[in-house]
């Protein structure tokens, strides 16, 4: 299900992408966090790189999108459910089947490499650092220097803001509270 938002050209459209365990939503943003364009997909049951073709296709779209509204979208934010390892950007998922250290910067950038458009920066992140973040920017825990997010999904998790920043803990698993990684499989 797509909703178009009717605005004004944005300055400098940021994509964002939010991976869960039964659906992938998207939007592109302006850099005041104004909507110009919503989506959000059903995952119908996709695994592995099934997932990350997903995710790449509609930030091409996105991107595609941002083109036509005469702008470059320099950034492609994505969230995922699980832990990412910062150095490589390959991503530990437990709820979606064949995400055990999937290769998802690198497929997403590759993806993105186009001679027509430069390639956005790729940030990709937990969904937990991603939604206390976005409520401390722009929803209920704005100027708030502490704060935790609950989200109750396909998985539970927190993020948790302290003295103005997120806590990632050891290997980025703070606030994985819904489930508790002591051996990765």
């Amino acid at each position: 299900m797509a909703e178009r938002i009717p605005k004004t050209r944005p300055r400098a459209p940021v994509i964002a992408l939010d991976l869960g365990g039964t659906k992938l939503a998207s939007c592109l943003f302006d850099e005041a966090g104004h909507p110009y364009e919503r989506r959000v997909t059903p995952l119908e049951r996709r695994q592995g790189r099934a997932v990350g073709e997903l995710i790449a296709k509609e930030a091409c779209r996105l991107r595609d999108h941002a083109t036509k509204l005469g702008a470059r979208a320099a950034v492609v934010g994505v969230s995922v459910p699980g832990i990412v390892n910062e150095q490589t950007g390959r991503v530990w998922a437990p709820n979606i089947p064949g995400w055990e250290d999937y290769p998802l910067q690198s497929e997403l950038e590759a993806a993105l490499a186009d001679d027509s458009h430069p390639l956005p920066k790729v940030v990709i992140d937990s969904d937990r650092a991603a939604y206390i973040l976005g409520e401390s920017w722009q929803g209920a825990a704005r100027g708030c220097r502490d704060a935790i997010y609950l989200a109750v999904g396909t998985g539970i998790g927190a993020g948790i803001l302290a003295d103005g920043r997120v806590l990632r803990g050891a290997h980025g698993i703070a606030g994985a509270i819904g489930w508790l990684a002591l051996d990765r499989p």
